[in-house]
């Protein structure tokens, strides 16, 4: 029995674990394209961008990990039975059940996983993710300024320069500080350097002048100068983070807002929700992957009927699939209706447990 078990279970591991690698390498490659502009225009290094990606790996095993255990268990169920290896095990006295007990031991590690991940690490992840963006987005001494083109490195801040030396000195630079749209600043400098210092980054300008402009009075103040000095700290963004969302929340500050806060106030029942579907969703890893099972043996046996079984269980897998969201966005609405995020798993788990029951044998009387 062990050997049939361990068996059955590496049909289903190698399958699990290419499905997992192949779906999640191939969303992560697309989501980490939105990381390339701010790469660029921060002139980061591609360790910071290997690192942000990274931060968004949680998020994207946690969706694909059971579709990966279904997709697995269909493959290699639907194996076994073409080889004939489902005829051979029941006729010597496997039943249904004792053939996806190996199925429901490795859905039980994805259902573990799963909650590893959605109750730890996925609100790391994102609310990590949210905090490094935030500093490279107020890291205006890496901002990486394009020759010929107007930087914006903060909405009230714009930098052209002309063009950069060997040194990487910048030569033929306007700098436009519109913080008072009253009285805005511009200032013109041959050359001009961006250094870090313990104060904050810097841009240093050599030989140029400084023009504020004075709508109320329609005058102009002109300054001239050898070195100048711009704190670029100034500039950055110090409203902090705002509103932590709720994909940046663990289980604790899910269910209980801070009620003196208008935001959480506003989005109660979004953050309560949030808690429950971190809680609901591990458990379609096990129905999912019993959806796969039965729809291969459960019911009569038919060997011709192999292709309309993959083609219903992946009908029903992606009904369910499809339920879970809409109950979801109906819960946020009624919380009332929060049990169900619950039920659809579990009915579910019961309806594939139903149909794997084995068929009554009826004798016939002479």
């Amino acid at each position: 029995m062990r050997g049939v078990v361990l068996y059955i279970m590496r049909q289903i591991a190698w399958p699990l674990g290419f499905a997992t690698l192949t779906l999640t390498g191939v969303i992560w490659l697309t989501q980490s394209l939105r990381f390339i502009d701010r790469i660029v225009n921060n002139n980061l290094a591609f360790d910071d961008f290997l690192y942000l990606t990274v931060l968004v790996l949680p998020s994207i095993v946690a969706i694909i990990l059971p579709v990966a255990g279904f997709c697995a268990a269909l493959y290699a169920f639907h194996r076994l039975s073409s080889d004939s290896e489902m005829v051979v095990l029941s006729a010597a006295g496997f039943s249904r059940l004792s053939l996806a007990r190996p199925a429901l031991y490795i859905s039980a590690g994805v259902m573990v996983a799963m909650y590893v991940i959605m109750l730890y690490l996925m609100p790391l992840g994102s609310r990590t993710l949210r905090a490094t963006q935030y500093e490279f987005r107020n890291d205006l001494a890496g901002m990486a300024l394009l020759e010929g083109v107007f930087n914006t490195p903060s909405s009230n801040l714009t930098v052209y320069i002309r063009e950069r030396d060997s040194n990487g000195d910048m030569l033929g630079v306007l700098v436009h500080d519109n913080r008072n749209p009253a009285s805005p600043v511009t200032m013109l400098a041959e050359r001009a350097t961006l250094v870090r210092t313990p104060q904050g980054p810097r841009l240093y300008m050599v030989n140029g002048n400084r023009q504020q402009v004075d709508a109320e009075h329609k005058s102009l103040s002109l300054l001239y100068f050898d070195n100048y000095s711009l704190d670029l700290d100034s500039y950055a963004n110090k409203e902090g983070q705002g509103w932590r969302e709720p994909s940046e929340r663990f289980l604790h500050e899910l269910f209980n807002p801070d009620m003196s806060n208008p935001d959480d106030v506003n989005q109660y029942g979004k953050l309560i929700v949030e808690g429950h579907r971190r809680l609901a969703t591990p458990l379609y890893a096990p129905a999912l992957i019993l959806i796969a099972i039965a729809s291969v043996i459960g019911g009569e046996f038919n060997r011709r009927g192999h292709g309309q079984r993959l083609i219903l269980g992946s009908t029903i897998a992606i009904l369910v699939q499809v339920l879970s969201l809409s109950v979801t966005q109906l819960s946020v609405k009624t919380l009332a209706l929060v049990p169900l995020m619950y039920l659809v798993p579990v009915m579910t788990i019961a309806a594939a447990i139903y149909a794997l029951r084995e068929p009554v044998r009826r004798l016939r009387t002479a």
